[in-house]
């Protein structure tokens, strides 16, 4: 399925220019009201006669054609398992650092 395109004026020079969403880069939003995921996505393109940076935002999902965006589960769960990770590498230092000084006190006291 092809994406749409959009014809625009440059907010600039005001000279016509395509936003294709097939091929243009774009960046996507994602917000979770009440369980239900909504997701815009802003797309973005230099205006070739003035390199001002123009853009277009959709959120109907038809318009976009066949191209993925980010897997928002991986970026939840990258998250998620981020921060699990970095508390487990915590408790782990921490108990080795509290075995250390008990050797050392060990050590010295006997």
């Amino acid at each position: 399925m092809e994406g749409k395109k959009v014809e625009i004026k440059c907010r600039n020079c005001q000279e016509q220019m395509t936003i294709d969403f097939s091929s243009d880069r774009f960046s996507s939003q994602i917000q979770i009201f009440n369980g239900k995921k909504q997701q815009k996505r802003t797309y973005i393109k230099e205006c070739p006669h003035c390199h001002t940076i123009n853009s277009v935002t959709s959120d109907k999902k038809e318009e976009w054609g066949n191209r993925k965006g980010p897997n928002f589960k991986l970026f939840m769960f990258s998250g998620v398992f981020g921060c699990l990770g970095f508390i487990i590498i915590g408790l782990l230092f921490l108990y080795f650092a509290f075995k250390g000084f008990g050797f050392v006190v060990d050590w010295l006291f006997n």
